[in-house]
């Protein structure tokens, strides 16, 4: 399957749908998204395999979901570094609920044949990485304890922010492509009653999974309802895959390999191909738009 081009880079573009709920006393919230289409567009765009498109489904399905918490202007990524075949998987949204998202090996196997994330991840670290208004970083980072991302985004959220959490994510695969994807947070807020939480996370616990209650129920109001029966949904928002790669951006990052590289690359190659990592896009530079950019690149070697 080839990768997306400049010309049909609006094709595969999946978007879902995110619901933002609180129990009747407003102390818990509950954060549910439906990503399928996202994580079939992303499925698509890498030309993954199965293990590659459960790091891609759910790296995307948990940036969906902590949008929901972000202030305007504000970003969230999620990387994961294992020693798996899987290697690294990253992923960003917006408060807009724009997302993107990589994997070092879409294609990755297991020697038994196995479709299993935690071990196609191994063992690694999480780190979240949040851009606050004014684009200064805020980093936690903890080790992966399942691999499956769900148990250990929970685990981030309990012990990089002492905020009380349950996460669900997950996907359904068939020969086709994905047929279902999503998940949900619930999130302890102030004032919480910890018996309620308790109680709250037991039902949870109790309930099918995530790929399972999108298959059954009729849209992601009734899996709300279903995970956290008192909802009282107060926002929705659409998810959809959004790169902000382009041409320009491309061409300043071949600017910096410097004056010398670009000459030699004009001498031997009648066009360079460059990819974006996340939508896969495809840029062409010909010869004569890479002799253009030298002048660029004079000047970057000159800043240097």
């Amino acid at each position: 399957m080839p990768y997306p081009t400049e010309e049909n880079r609006d094709e595969n573009q999946g978007v879902g749908r995110l619901l933002r709920a609180l129990n009747a006393d407003h102390t818990i919230r509950l954060i549910a998204s439906d990503t399928t289409a996202v994580v079939e567009g992303l499925r698509v765009a890498h030309d993954a395999g199965p293990i590659g498109t459960l790091a891609l489904s759910r790296t995307a399905t948990a940036v969906a979901l902590m949008s929901a918490t972000l202030k305007e202007r504000q970003q969230v990524g999620i990387q994961v570094n294992g020693n798996g075949p899987v290697g690294e998987a990253y992923a960003i949204a917006d408060s807009k609920g724009h997302i993107r998202s990589t994997v070092m090996h879409p294609k990755a196997e297991l020697d038994d044949g196995a479709i299993d994330l935690p071990k196609g991840f191994g063992l690694g670290r999480l780190t979240i990485t949040r851009q606050l208004d004014d684009g200064s970083p805020y980093r936690g980072v903890v080790p992966l304890v399942h691999g499956g991302l769900a148990e250990d985004l929970a685990h981030y959220y309990l012990s990089s922010e002492q905020i009380n959490s349950a996460v669900s994510l997950g996907e359904t695969l068939v020969s086709t492509g994905v047929e279902v994807a999503g998940g949900f947070l619930v999130q302890a807020m102030p004032g919480a009653d910890d018996a309620d939480v308790g109680r709250l996370i037991h039902r949870i616990e109790s309930l099918p999974s995530i790929s399972d209650l999108l298959s059954t129920c009729p849209d992601l109001e009734t899996v709300v309802q279903t995970v956290m029966p008192d909802a009282e949904i107060v926002a929705e928002q659409s998810v959809e895959l959004r790169c902000n790669c382009s041409r320009e951006n491309f061409a300043r990052r071949i600017c910096t390999l410097g004056a010398d590289e670009l000459e030699r690359l004009t001498e031997e190659l009648e066009i360079v191909d460059v990819q974006c990592h996340f939508c896969r896009i495809q840029y062409a530079f010909d010869r004569e738009q890479v002799n253009a950019l030298l002048y660029g690149a004079r000047m970057y070697d000159e800043a240097d």
